[in-house]
């Protein structure tokens, strides 16, 4: 197993543009045969090794983590694209979706000027609640809510 990962490193080294030094000491010493290296030799030879392993197993948790990472970012990233799809949906229900993109960002910036506490966001969900609930009936005994 130690062979074959030492078979399979130096594949590796011989395989980079620029290893380090180290590694292309490794390489040298891996080269010479068994019987002619030196104490000196297979002393200097297990350092590296044990140096590459280390870089090896290092450079796999990096990797592991970047995964994670890399995963929960493209989590958040579907999730807000799926919320984005959703507000665009609403605005083509409410028939908005043809506005002008300067005219509909004026509407929305008054209405979110409009106190959470106002009397006018339980009149305006009550009417969104019914056409939500219109189209939901209307999908469910097979009709397209979409035409009217």
């Amino acid at each position: 197993m130690d062979e074959q990962w030492l078979e399979n490193r130096v594949l590796f080294i011989n395989g980079l543009k620029s290893p380090s030094l180290m590694q292309q000491t490794l390489v040298q010493l891996v080269e010479i045969p068994v019987a002619e290296r030196s104490a000196k030799n297979v002393r200097d030879l297990n350092t590296l090794i044990k140096a590459e392993r280390a870089a090896d197993r290092a450079a796999s948790a990096q990797r592991a983590a970047r995964k994670i990472v890399t995963e929960d970012q493209a989590k958040k990233r579907k999730e807000r694209t799926h919320r984005l799809i959703q507000l665009g949906v609403l605005f083509e229900i409410a028939g908005l979706e043809k506005l002008h993109t300067s005219s509909l960002l004026g509407v929305l910036l008054k209405v979110a000027d409009t106190p959470a506490d106002d009397p006018k966001w339980a009149v305006w969900a009550s009417l969104g609640q019914i056409e939500l609930d219109r189209r939901q009936g209307l999908r469910g005994k097979g009709a397209d809510p979409s035409v009217e």
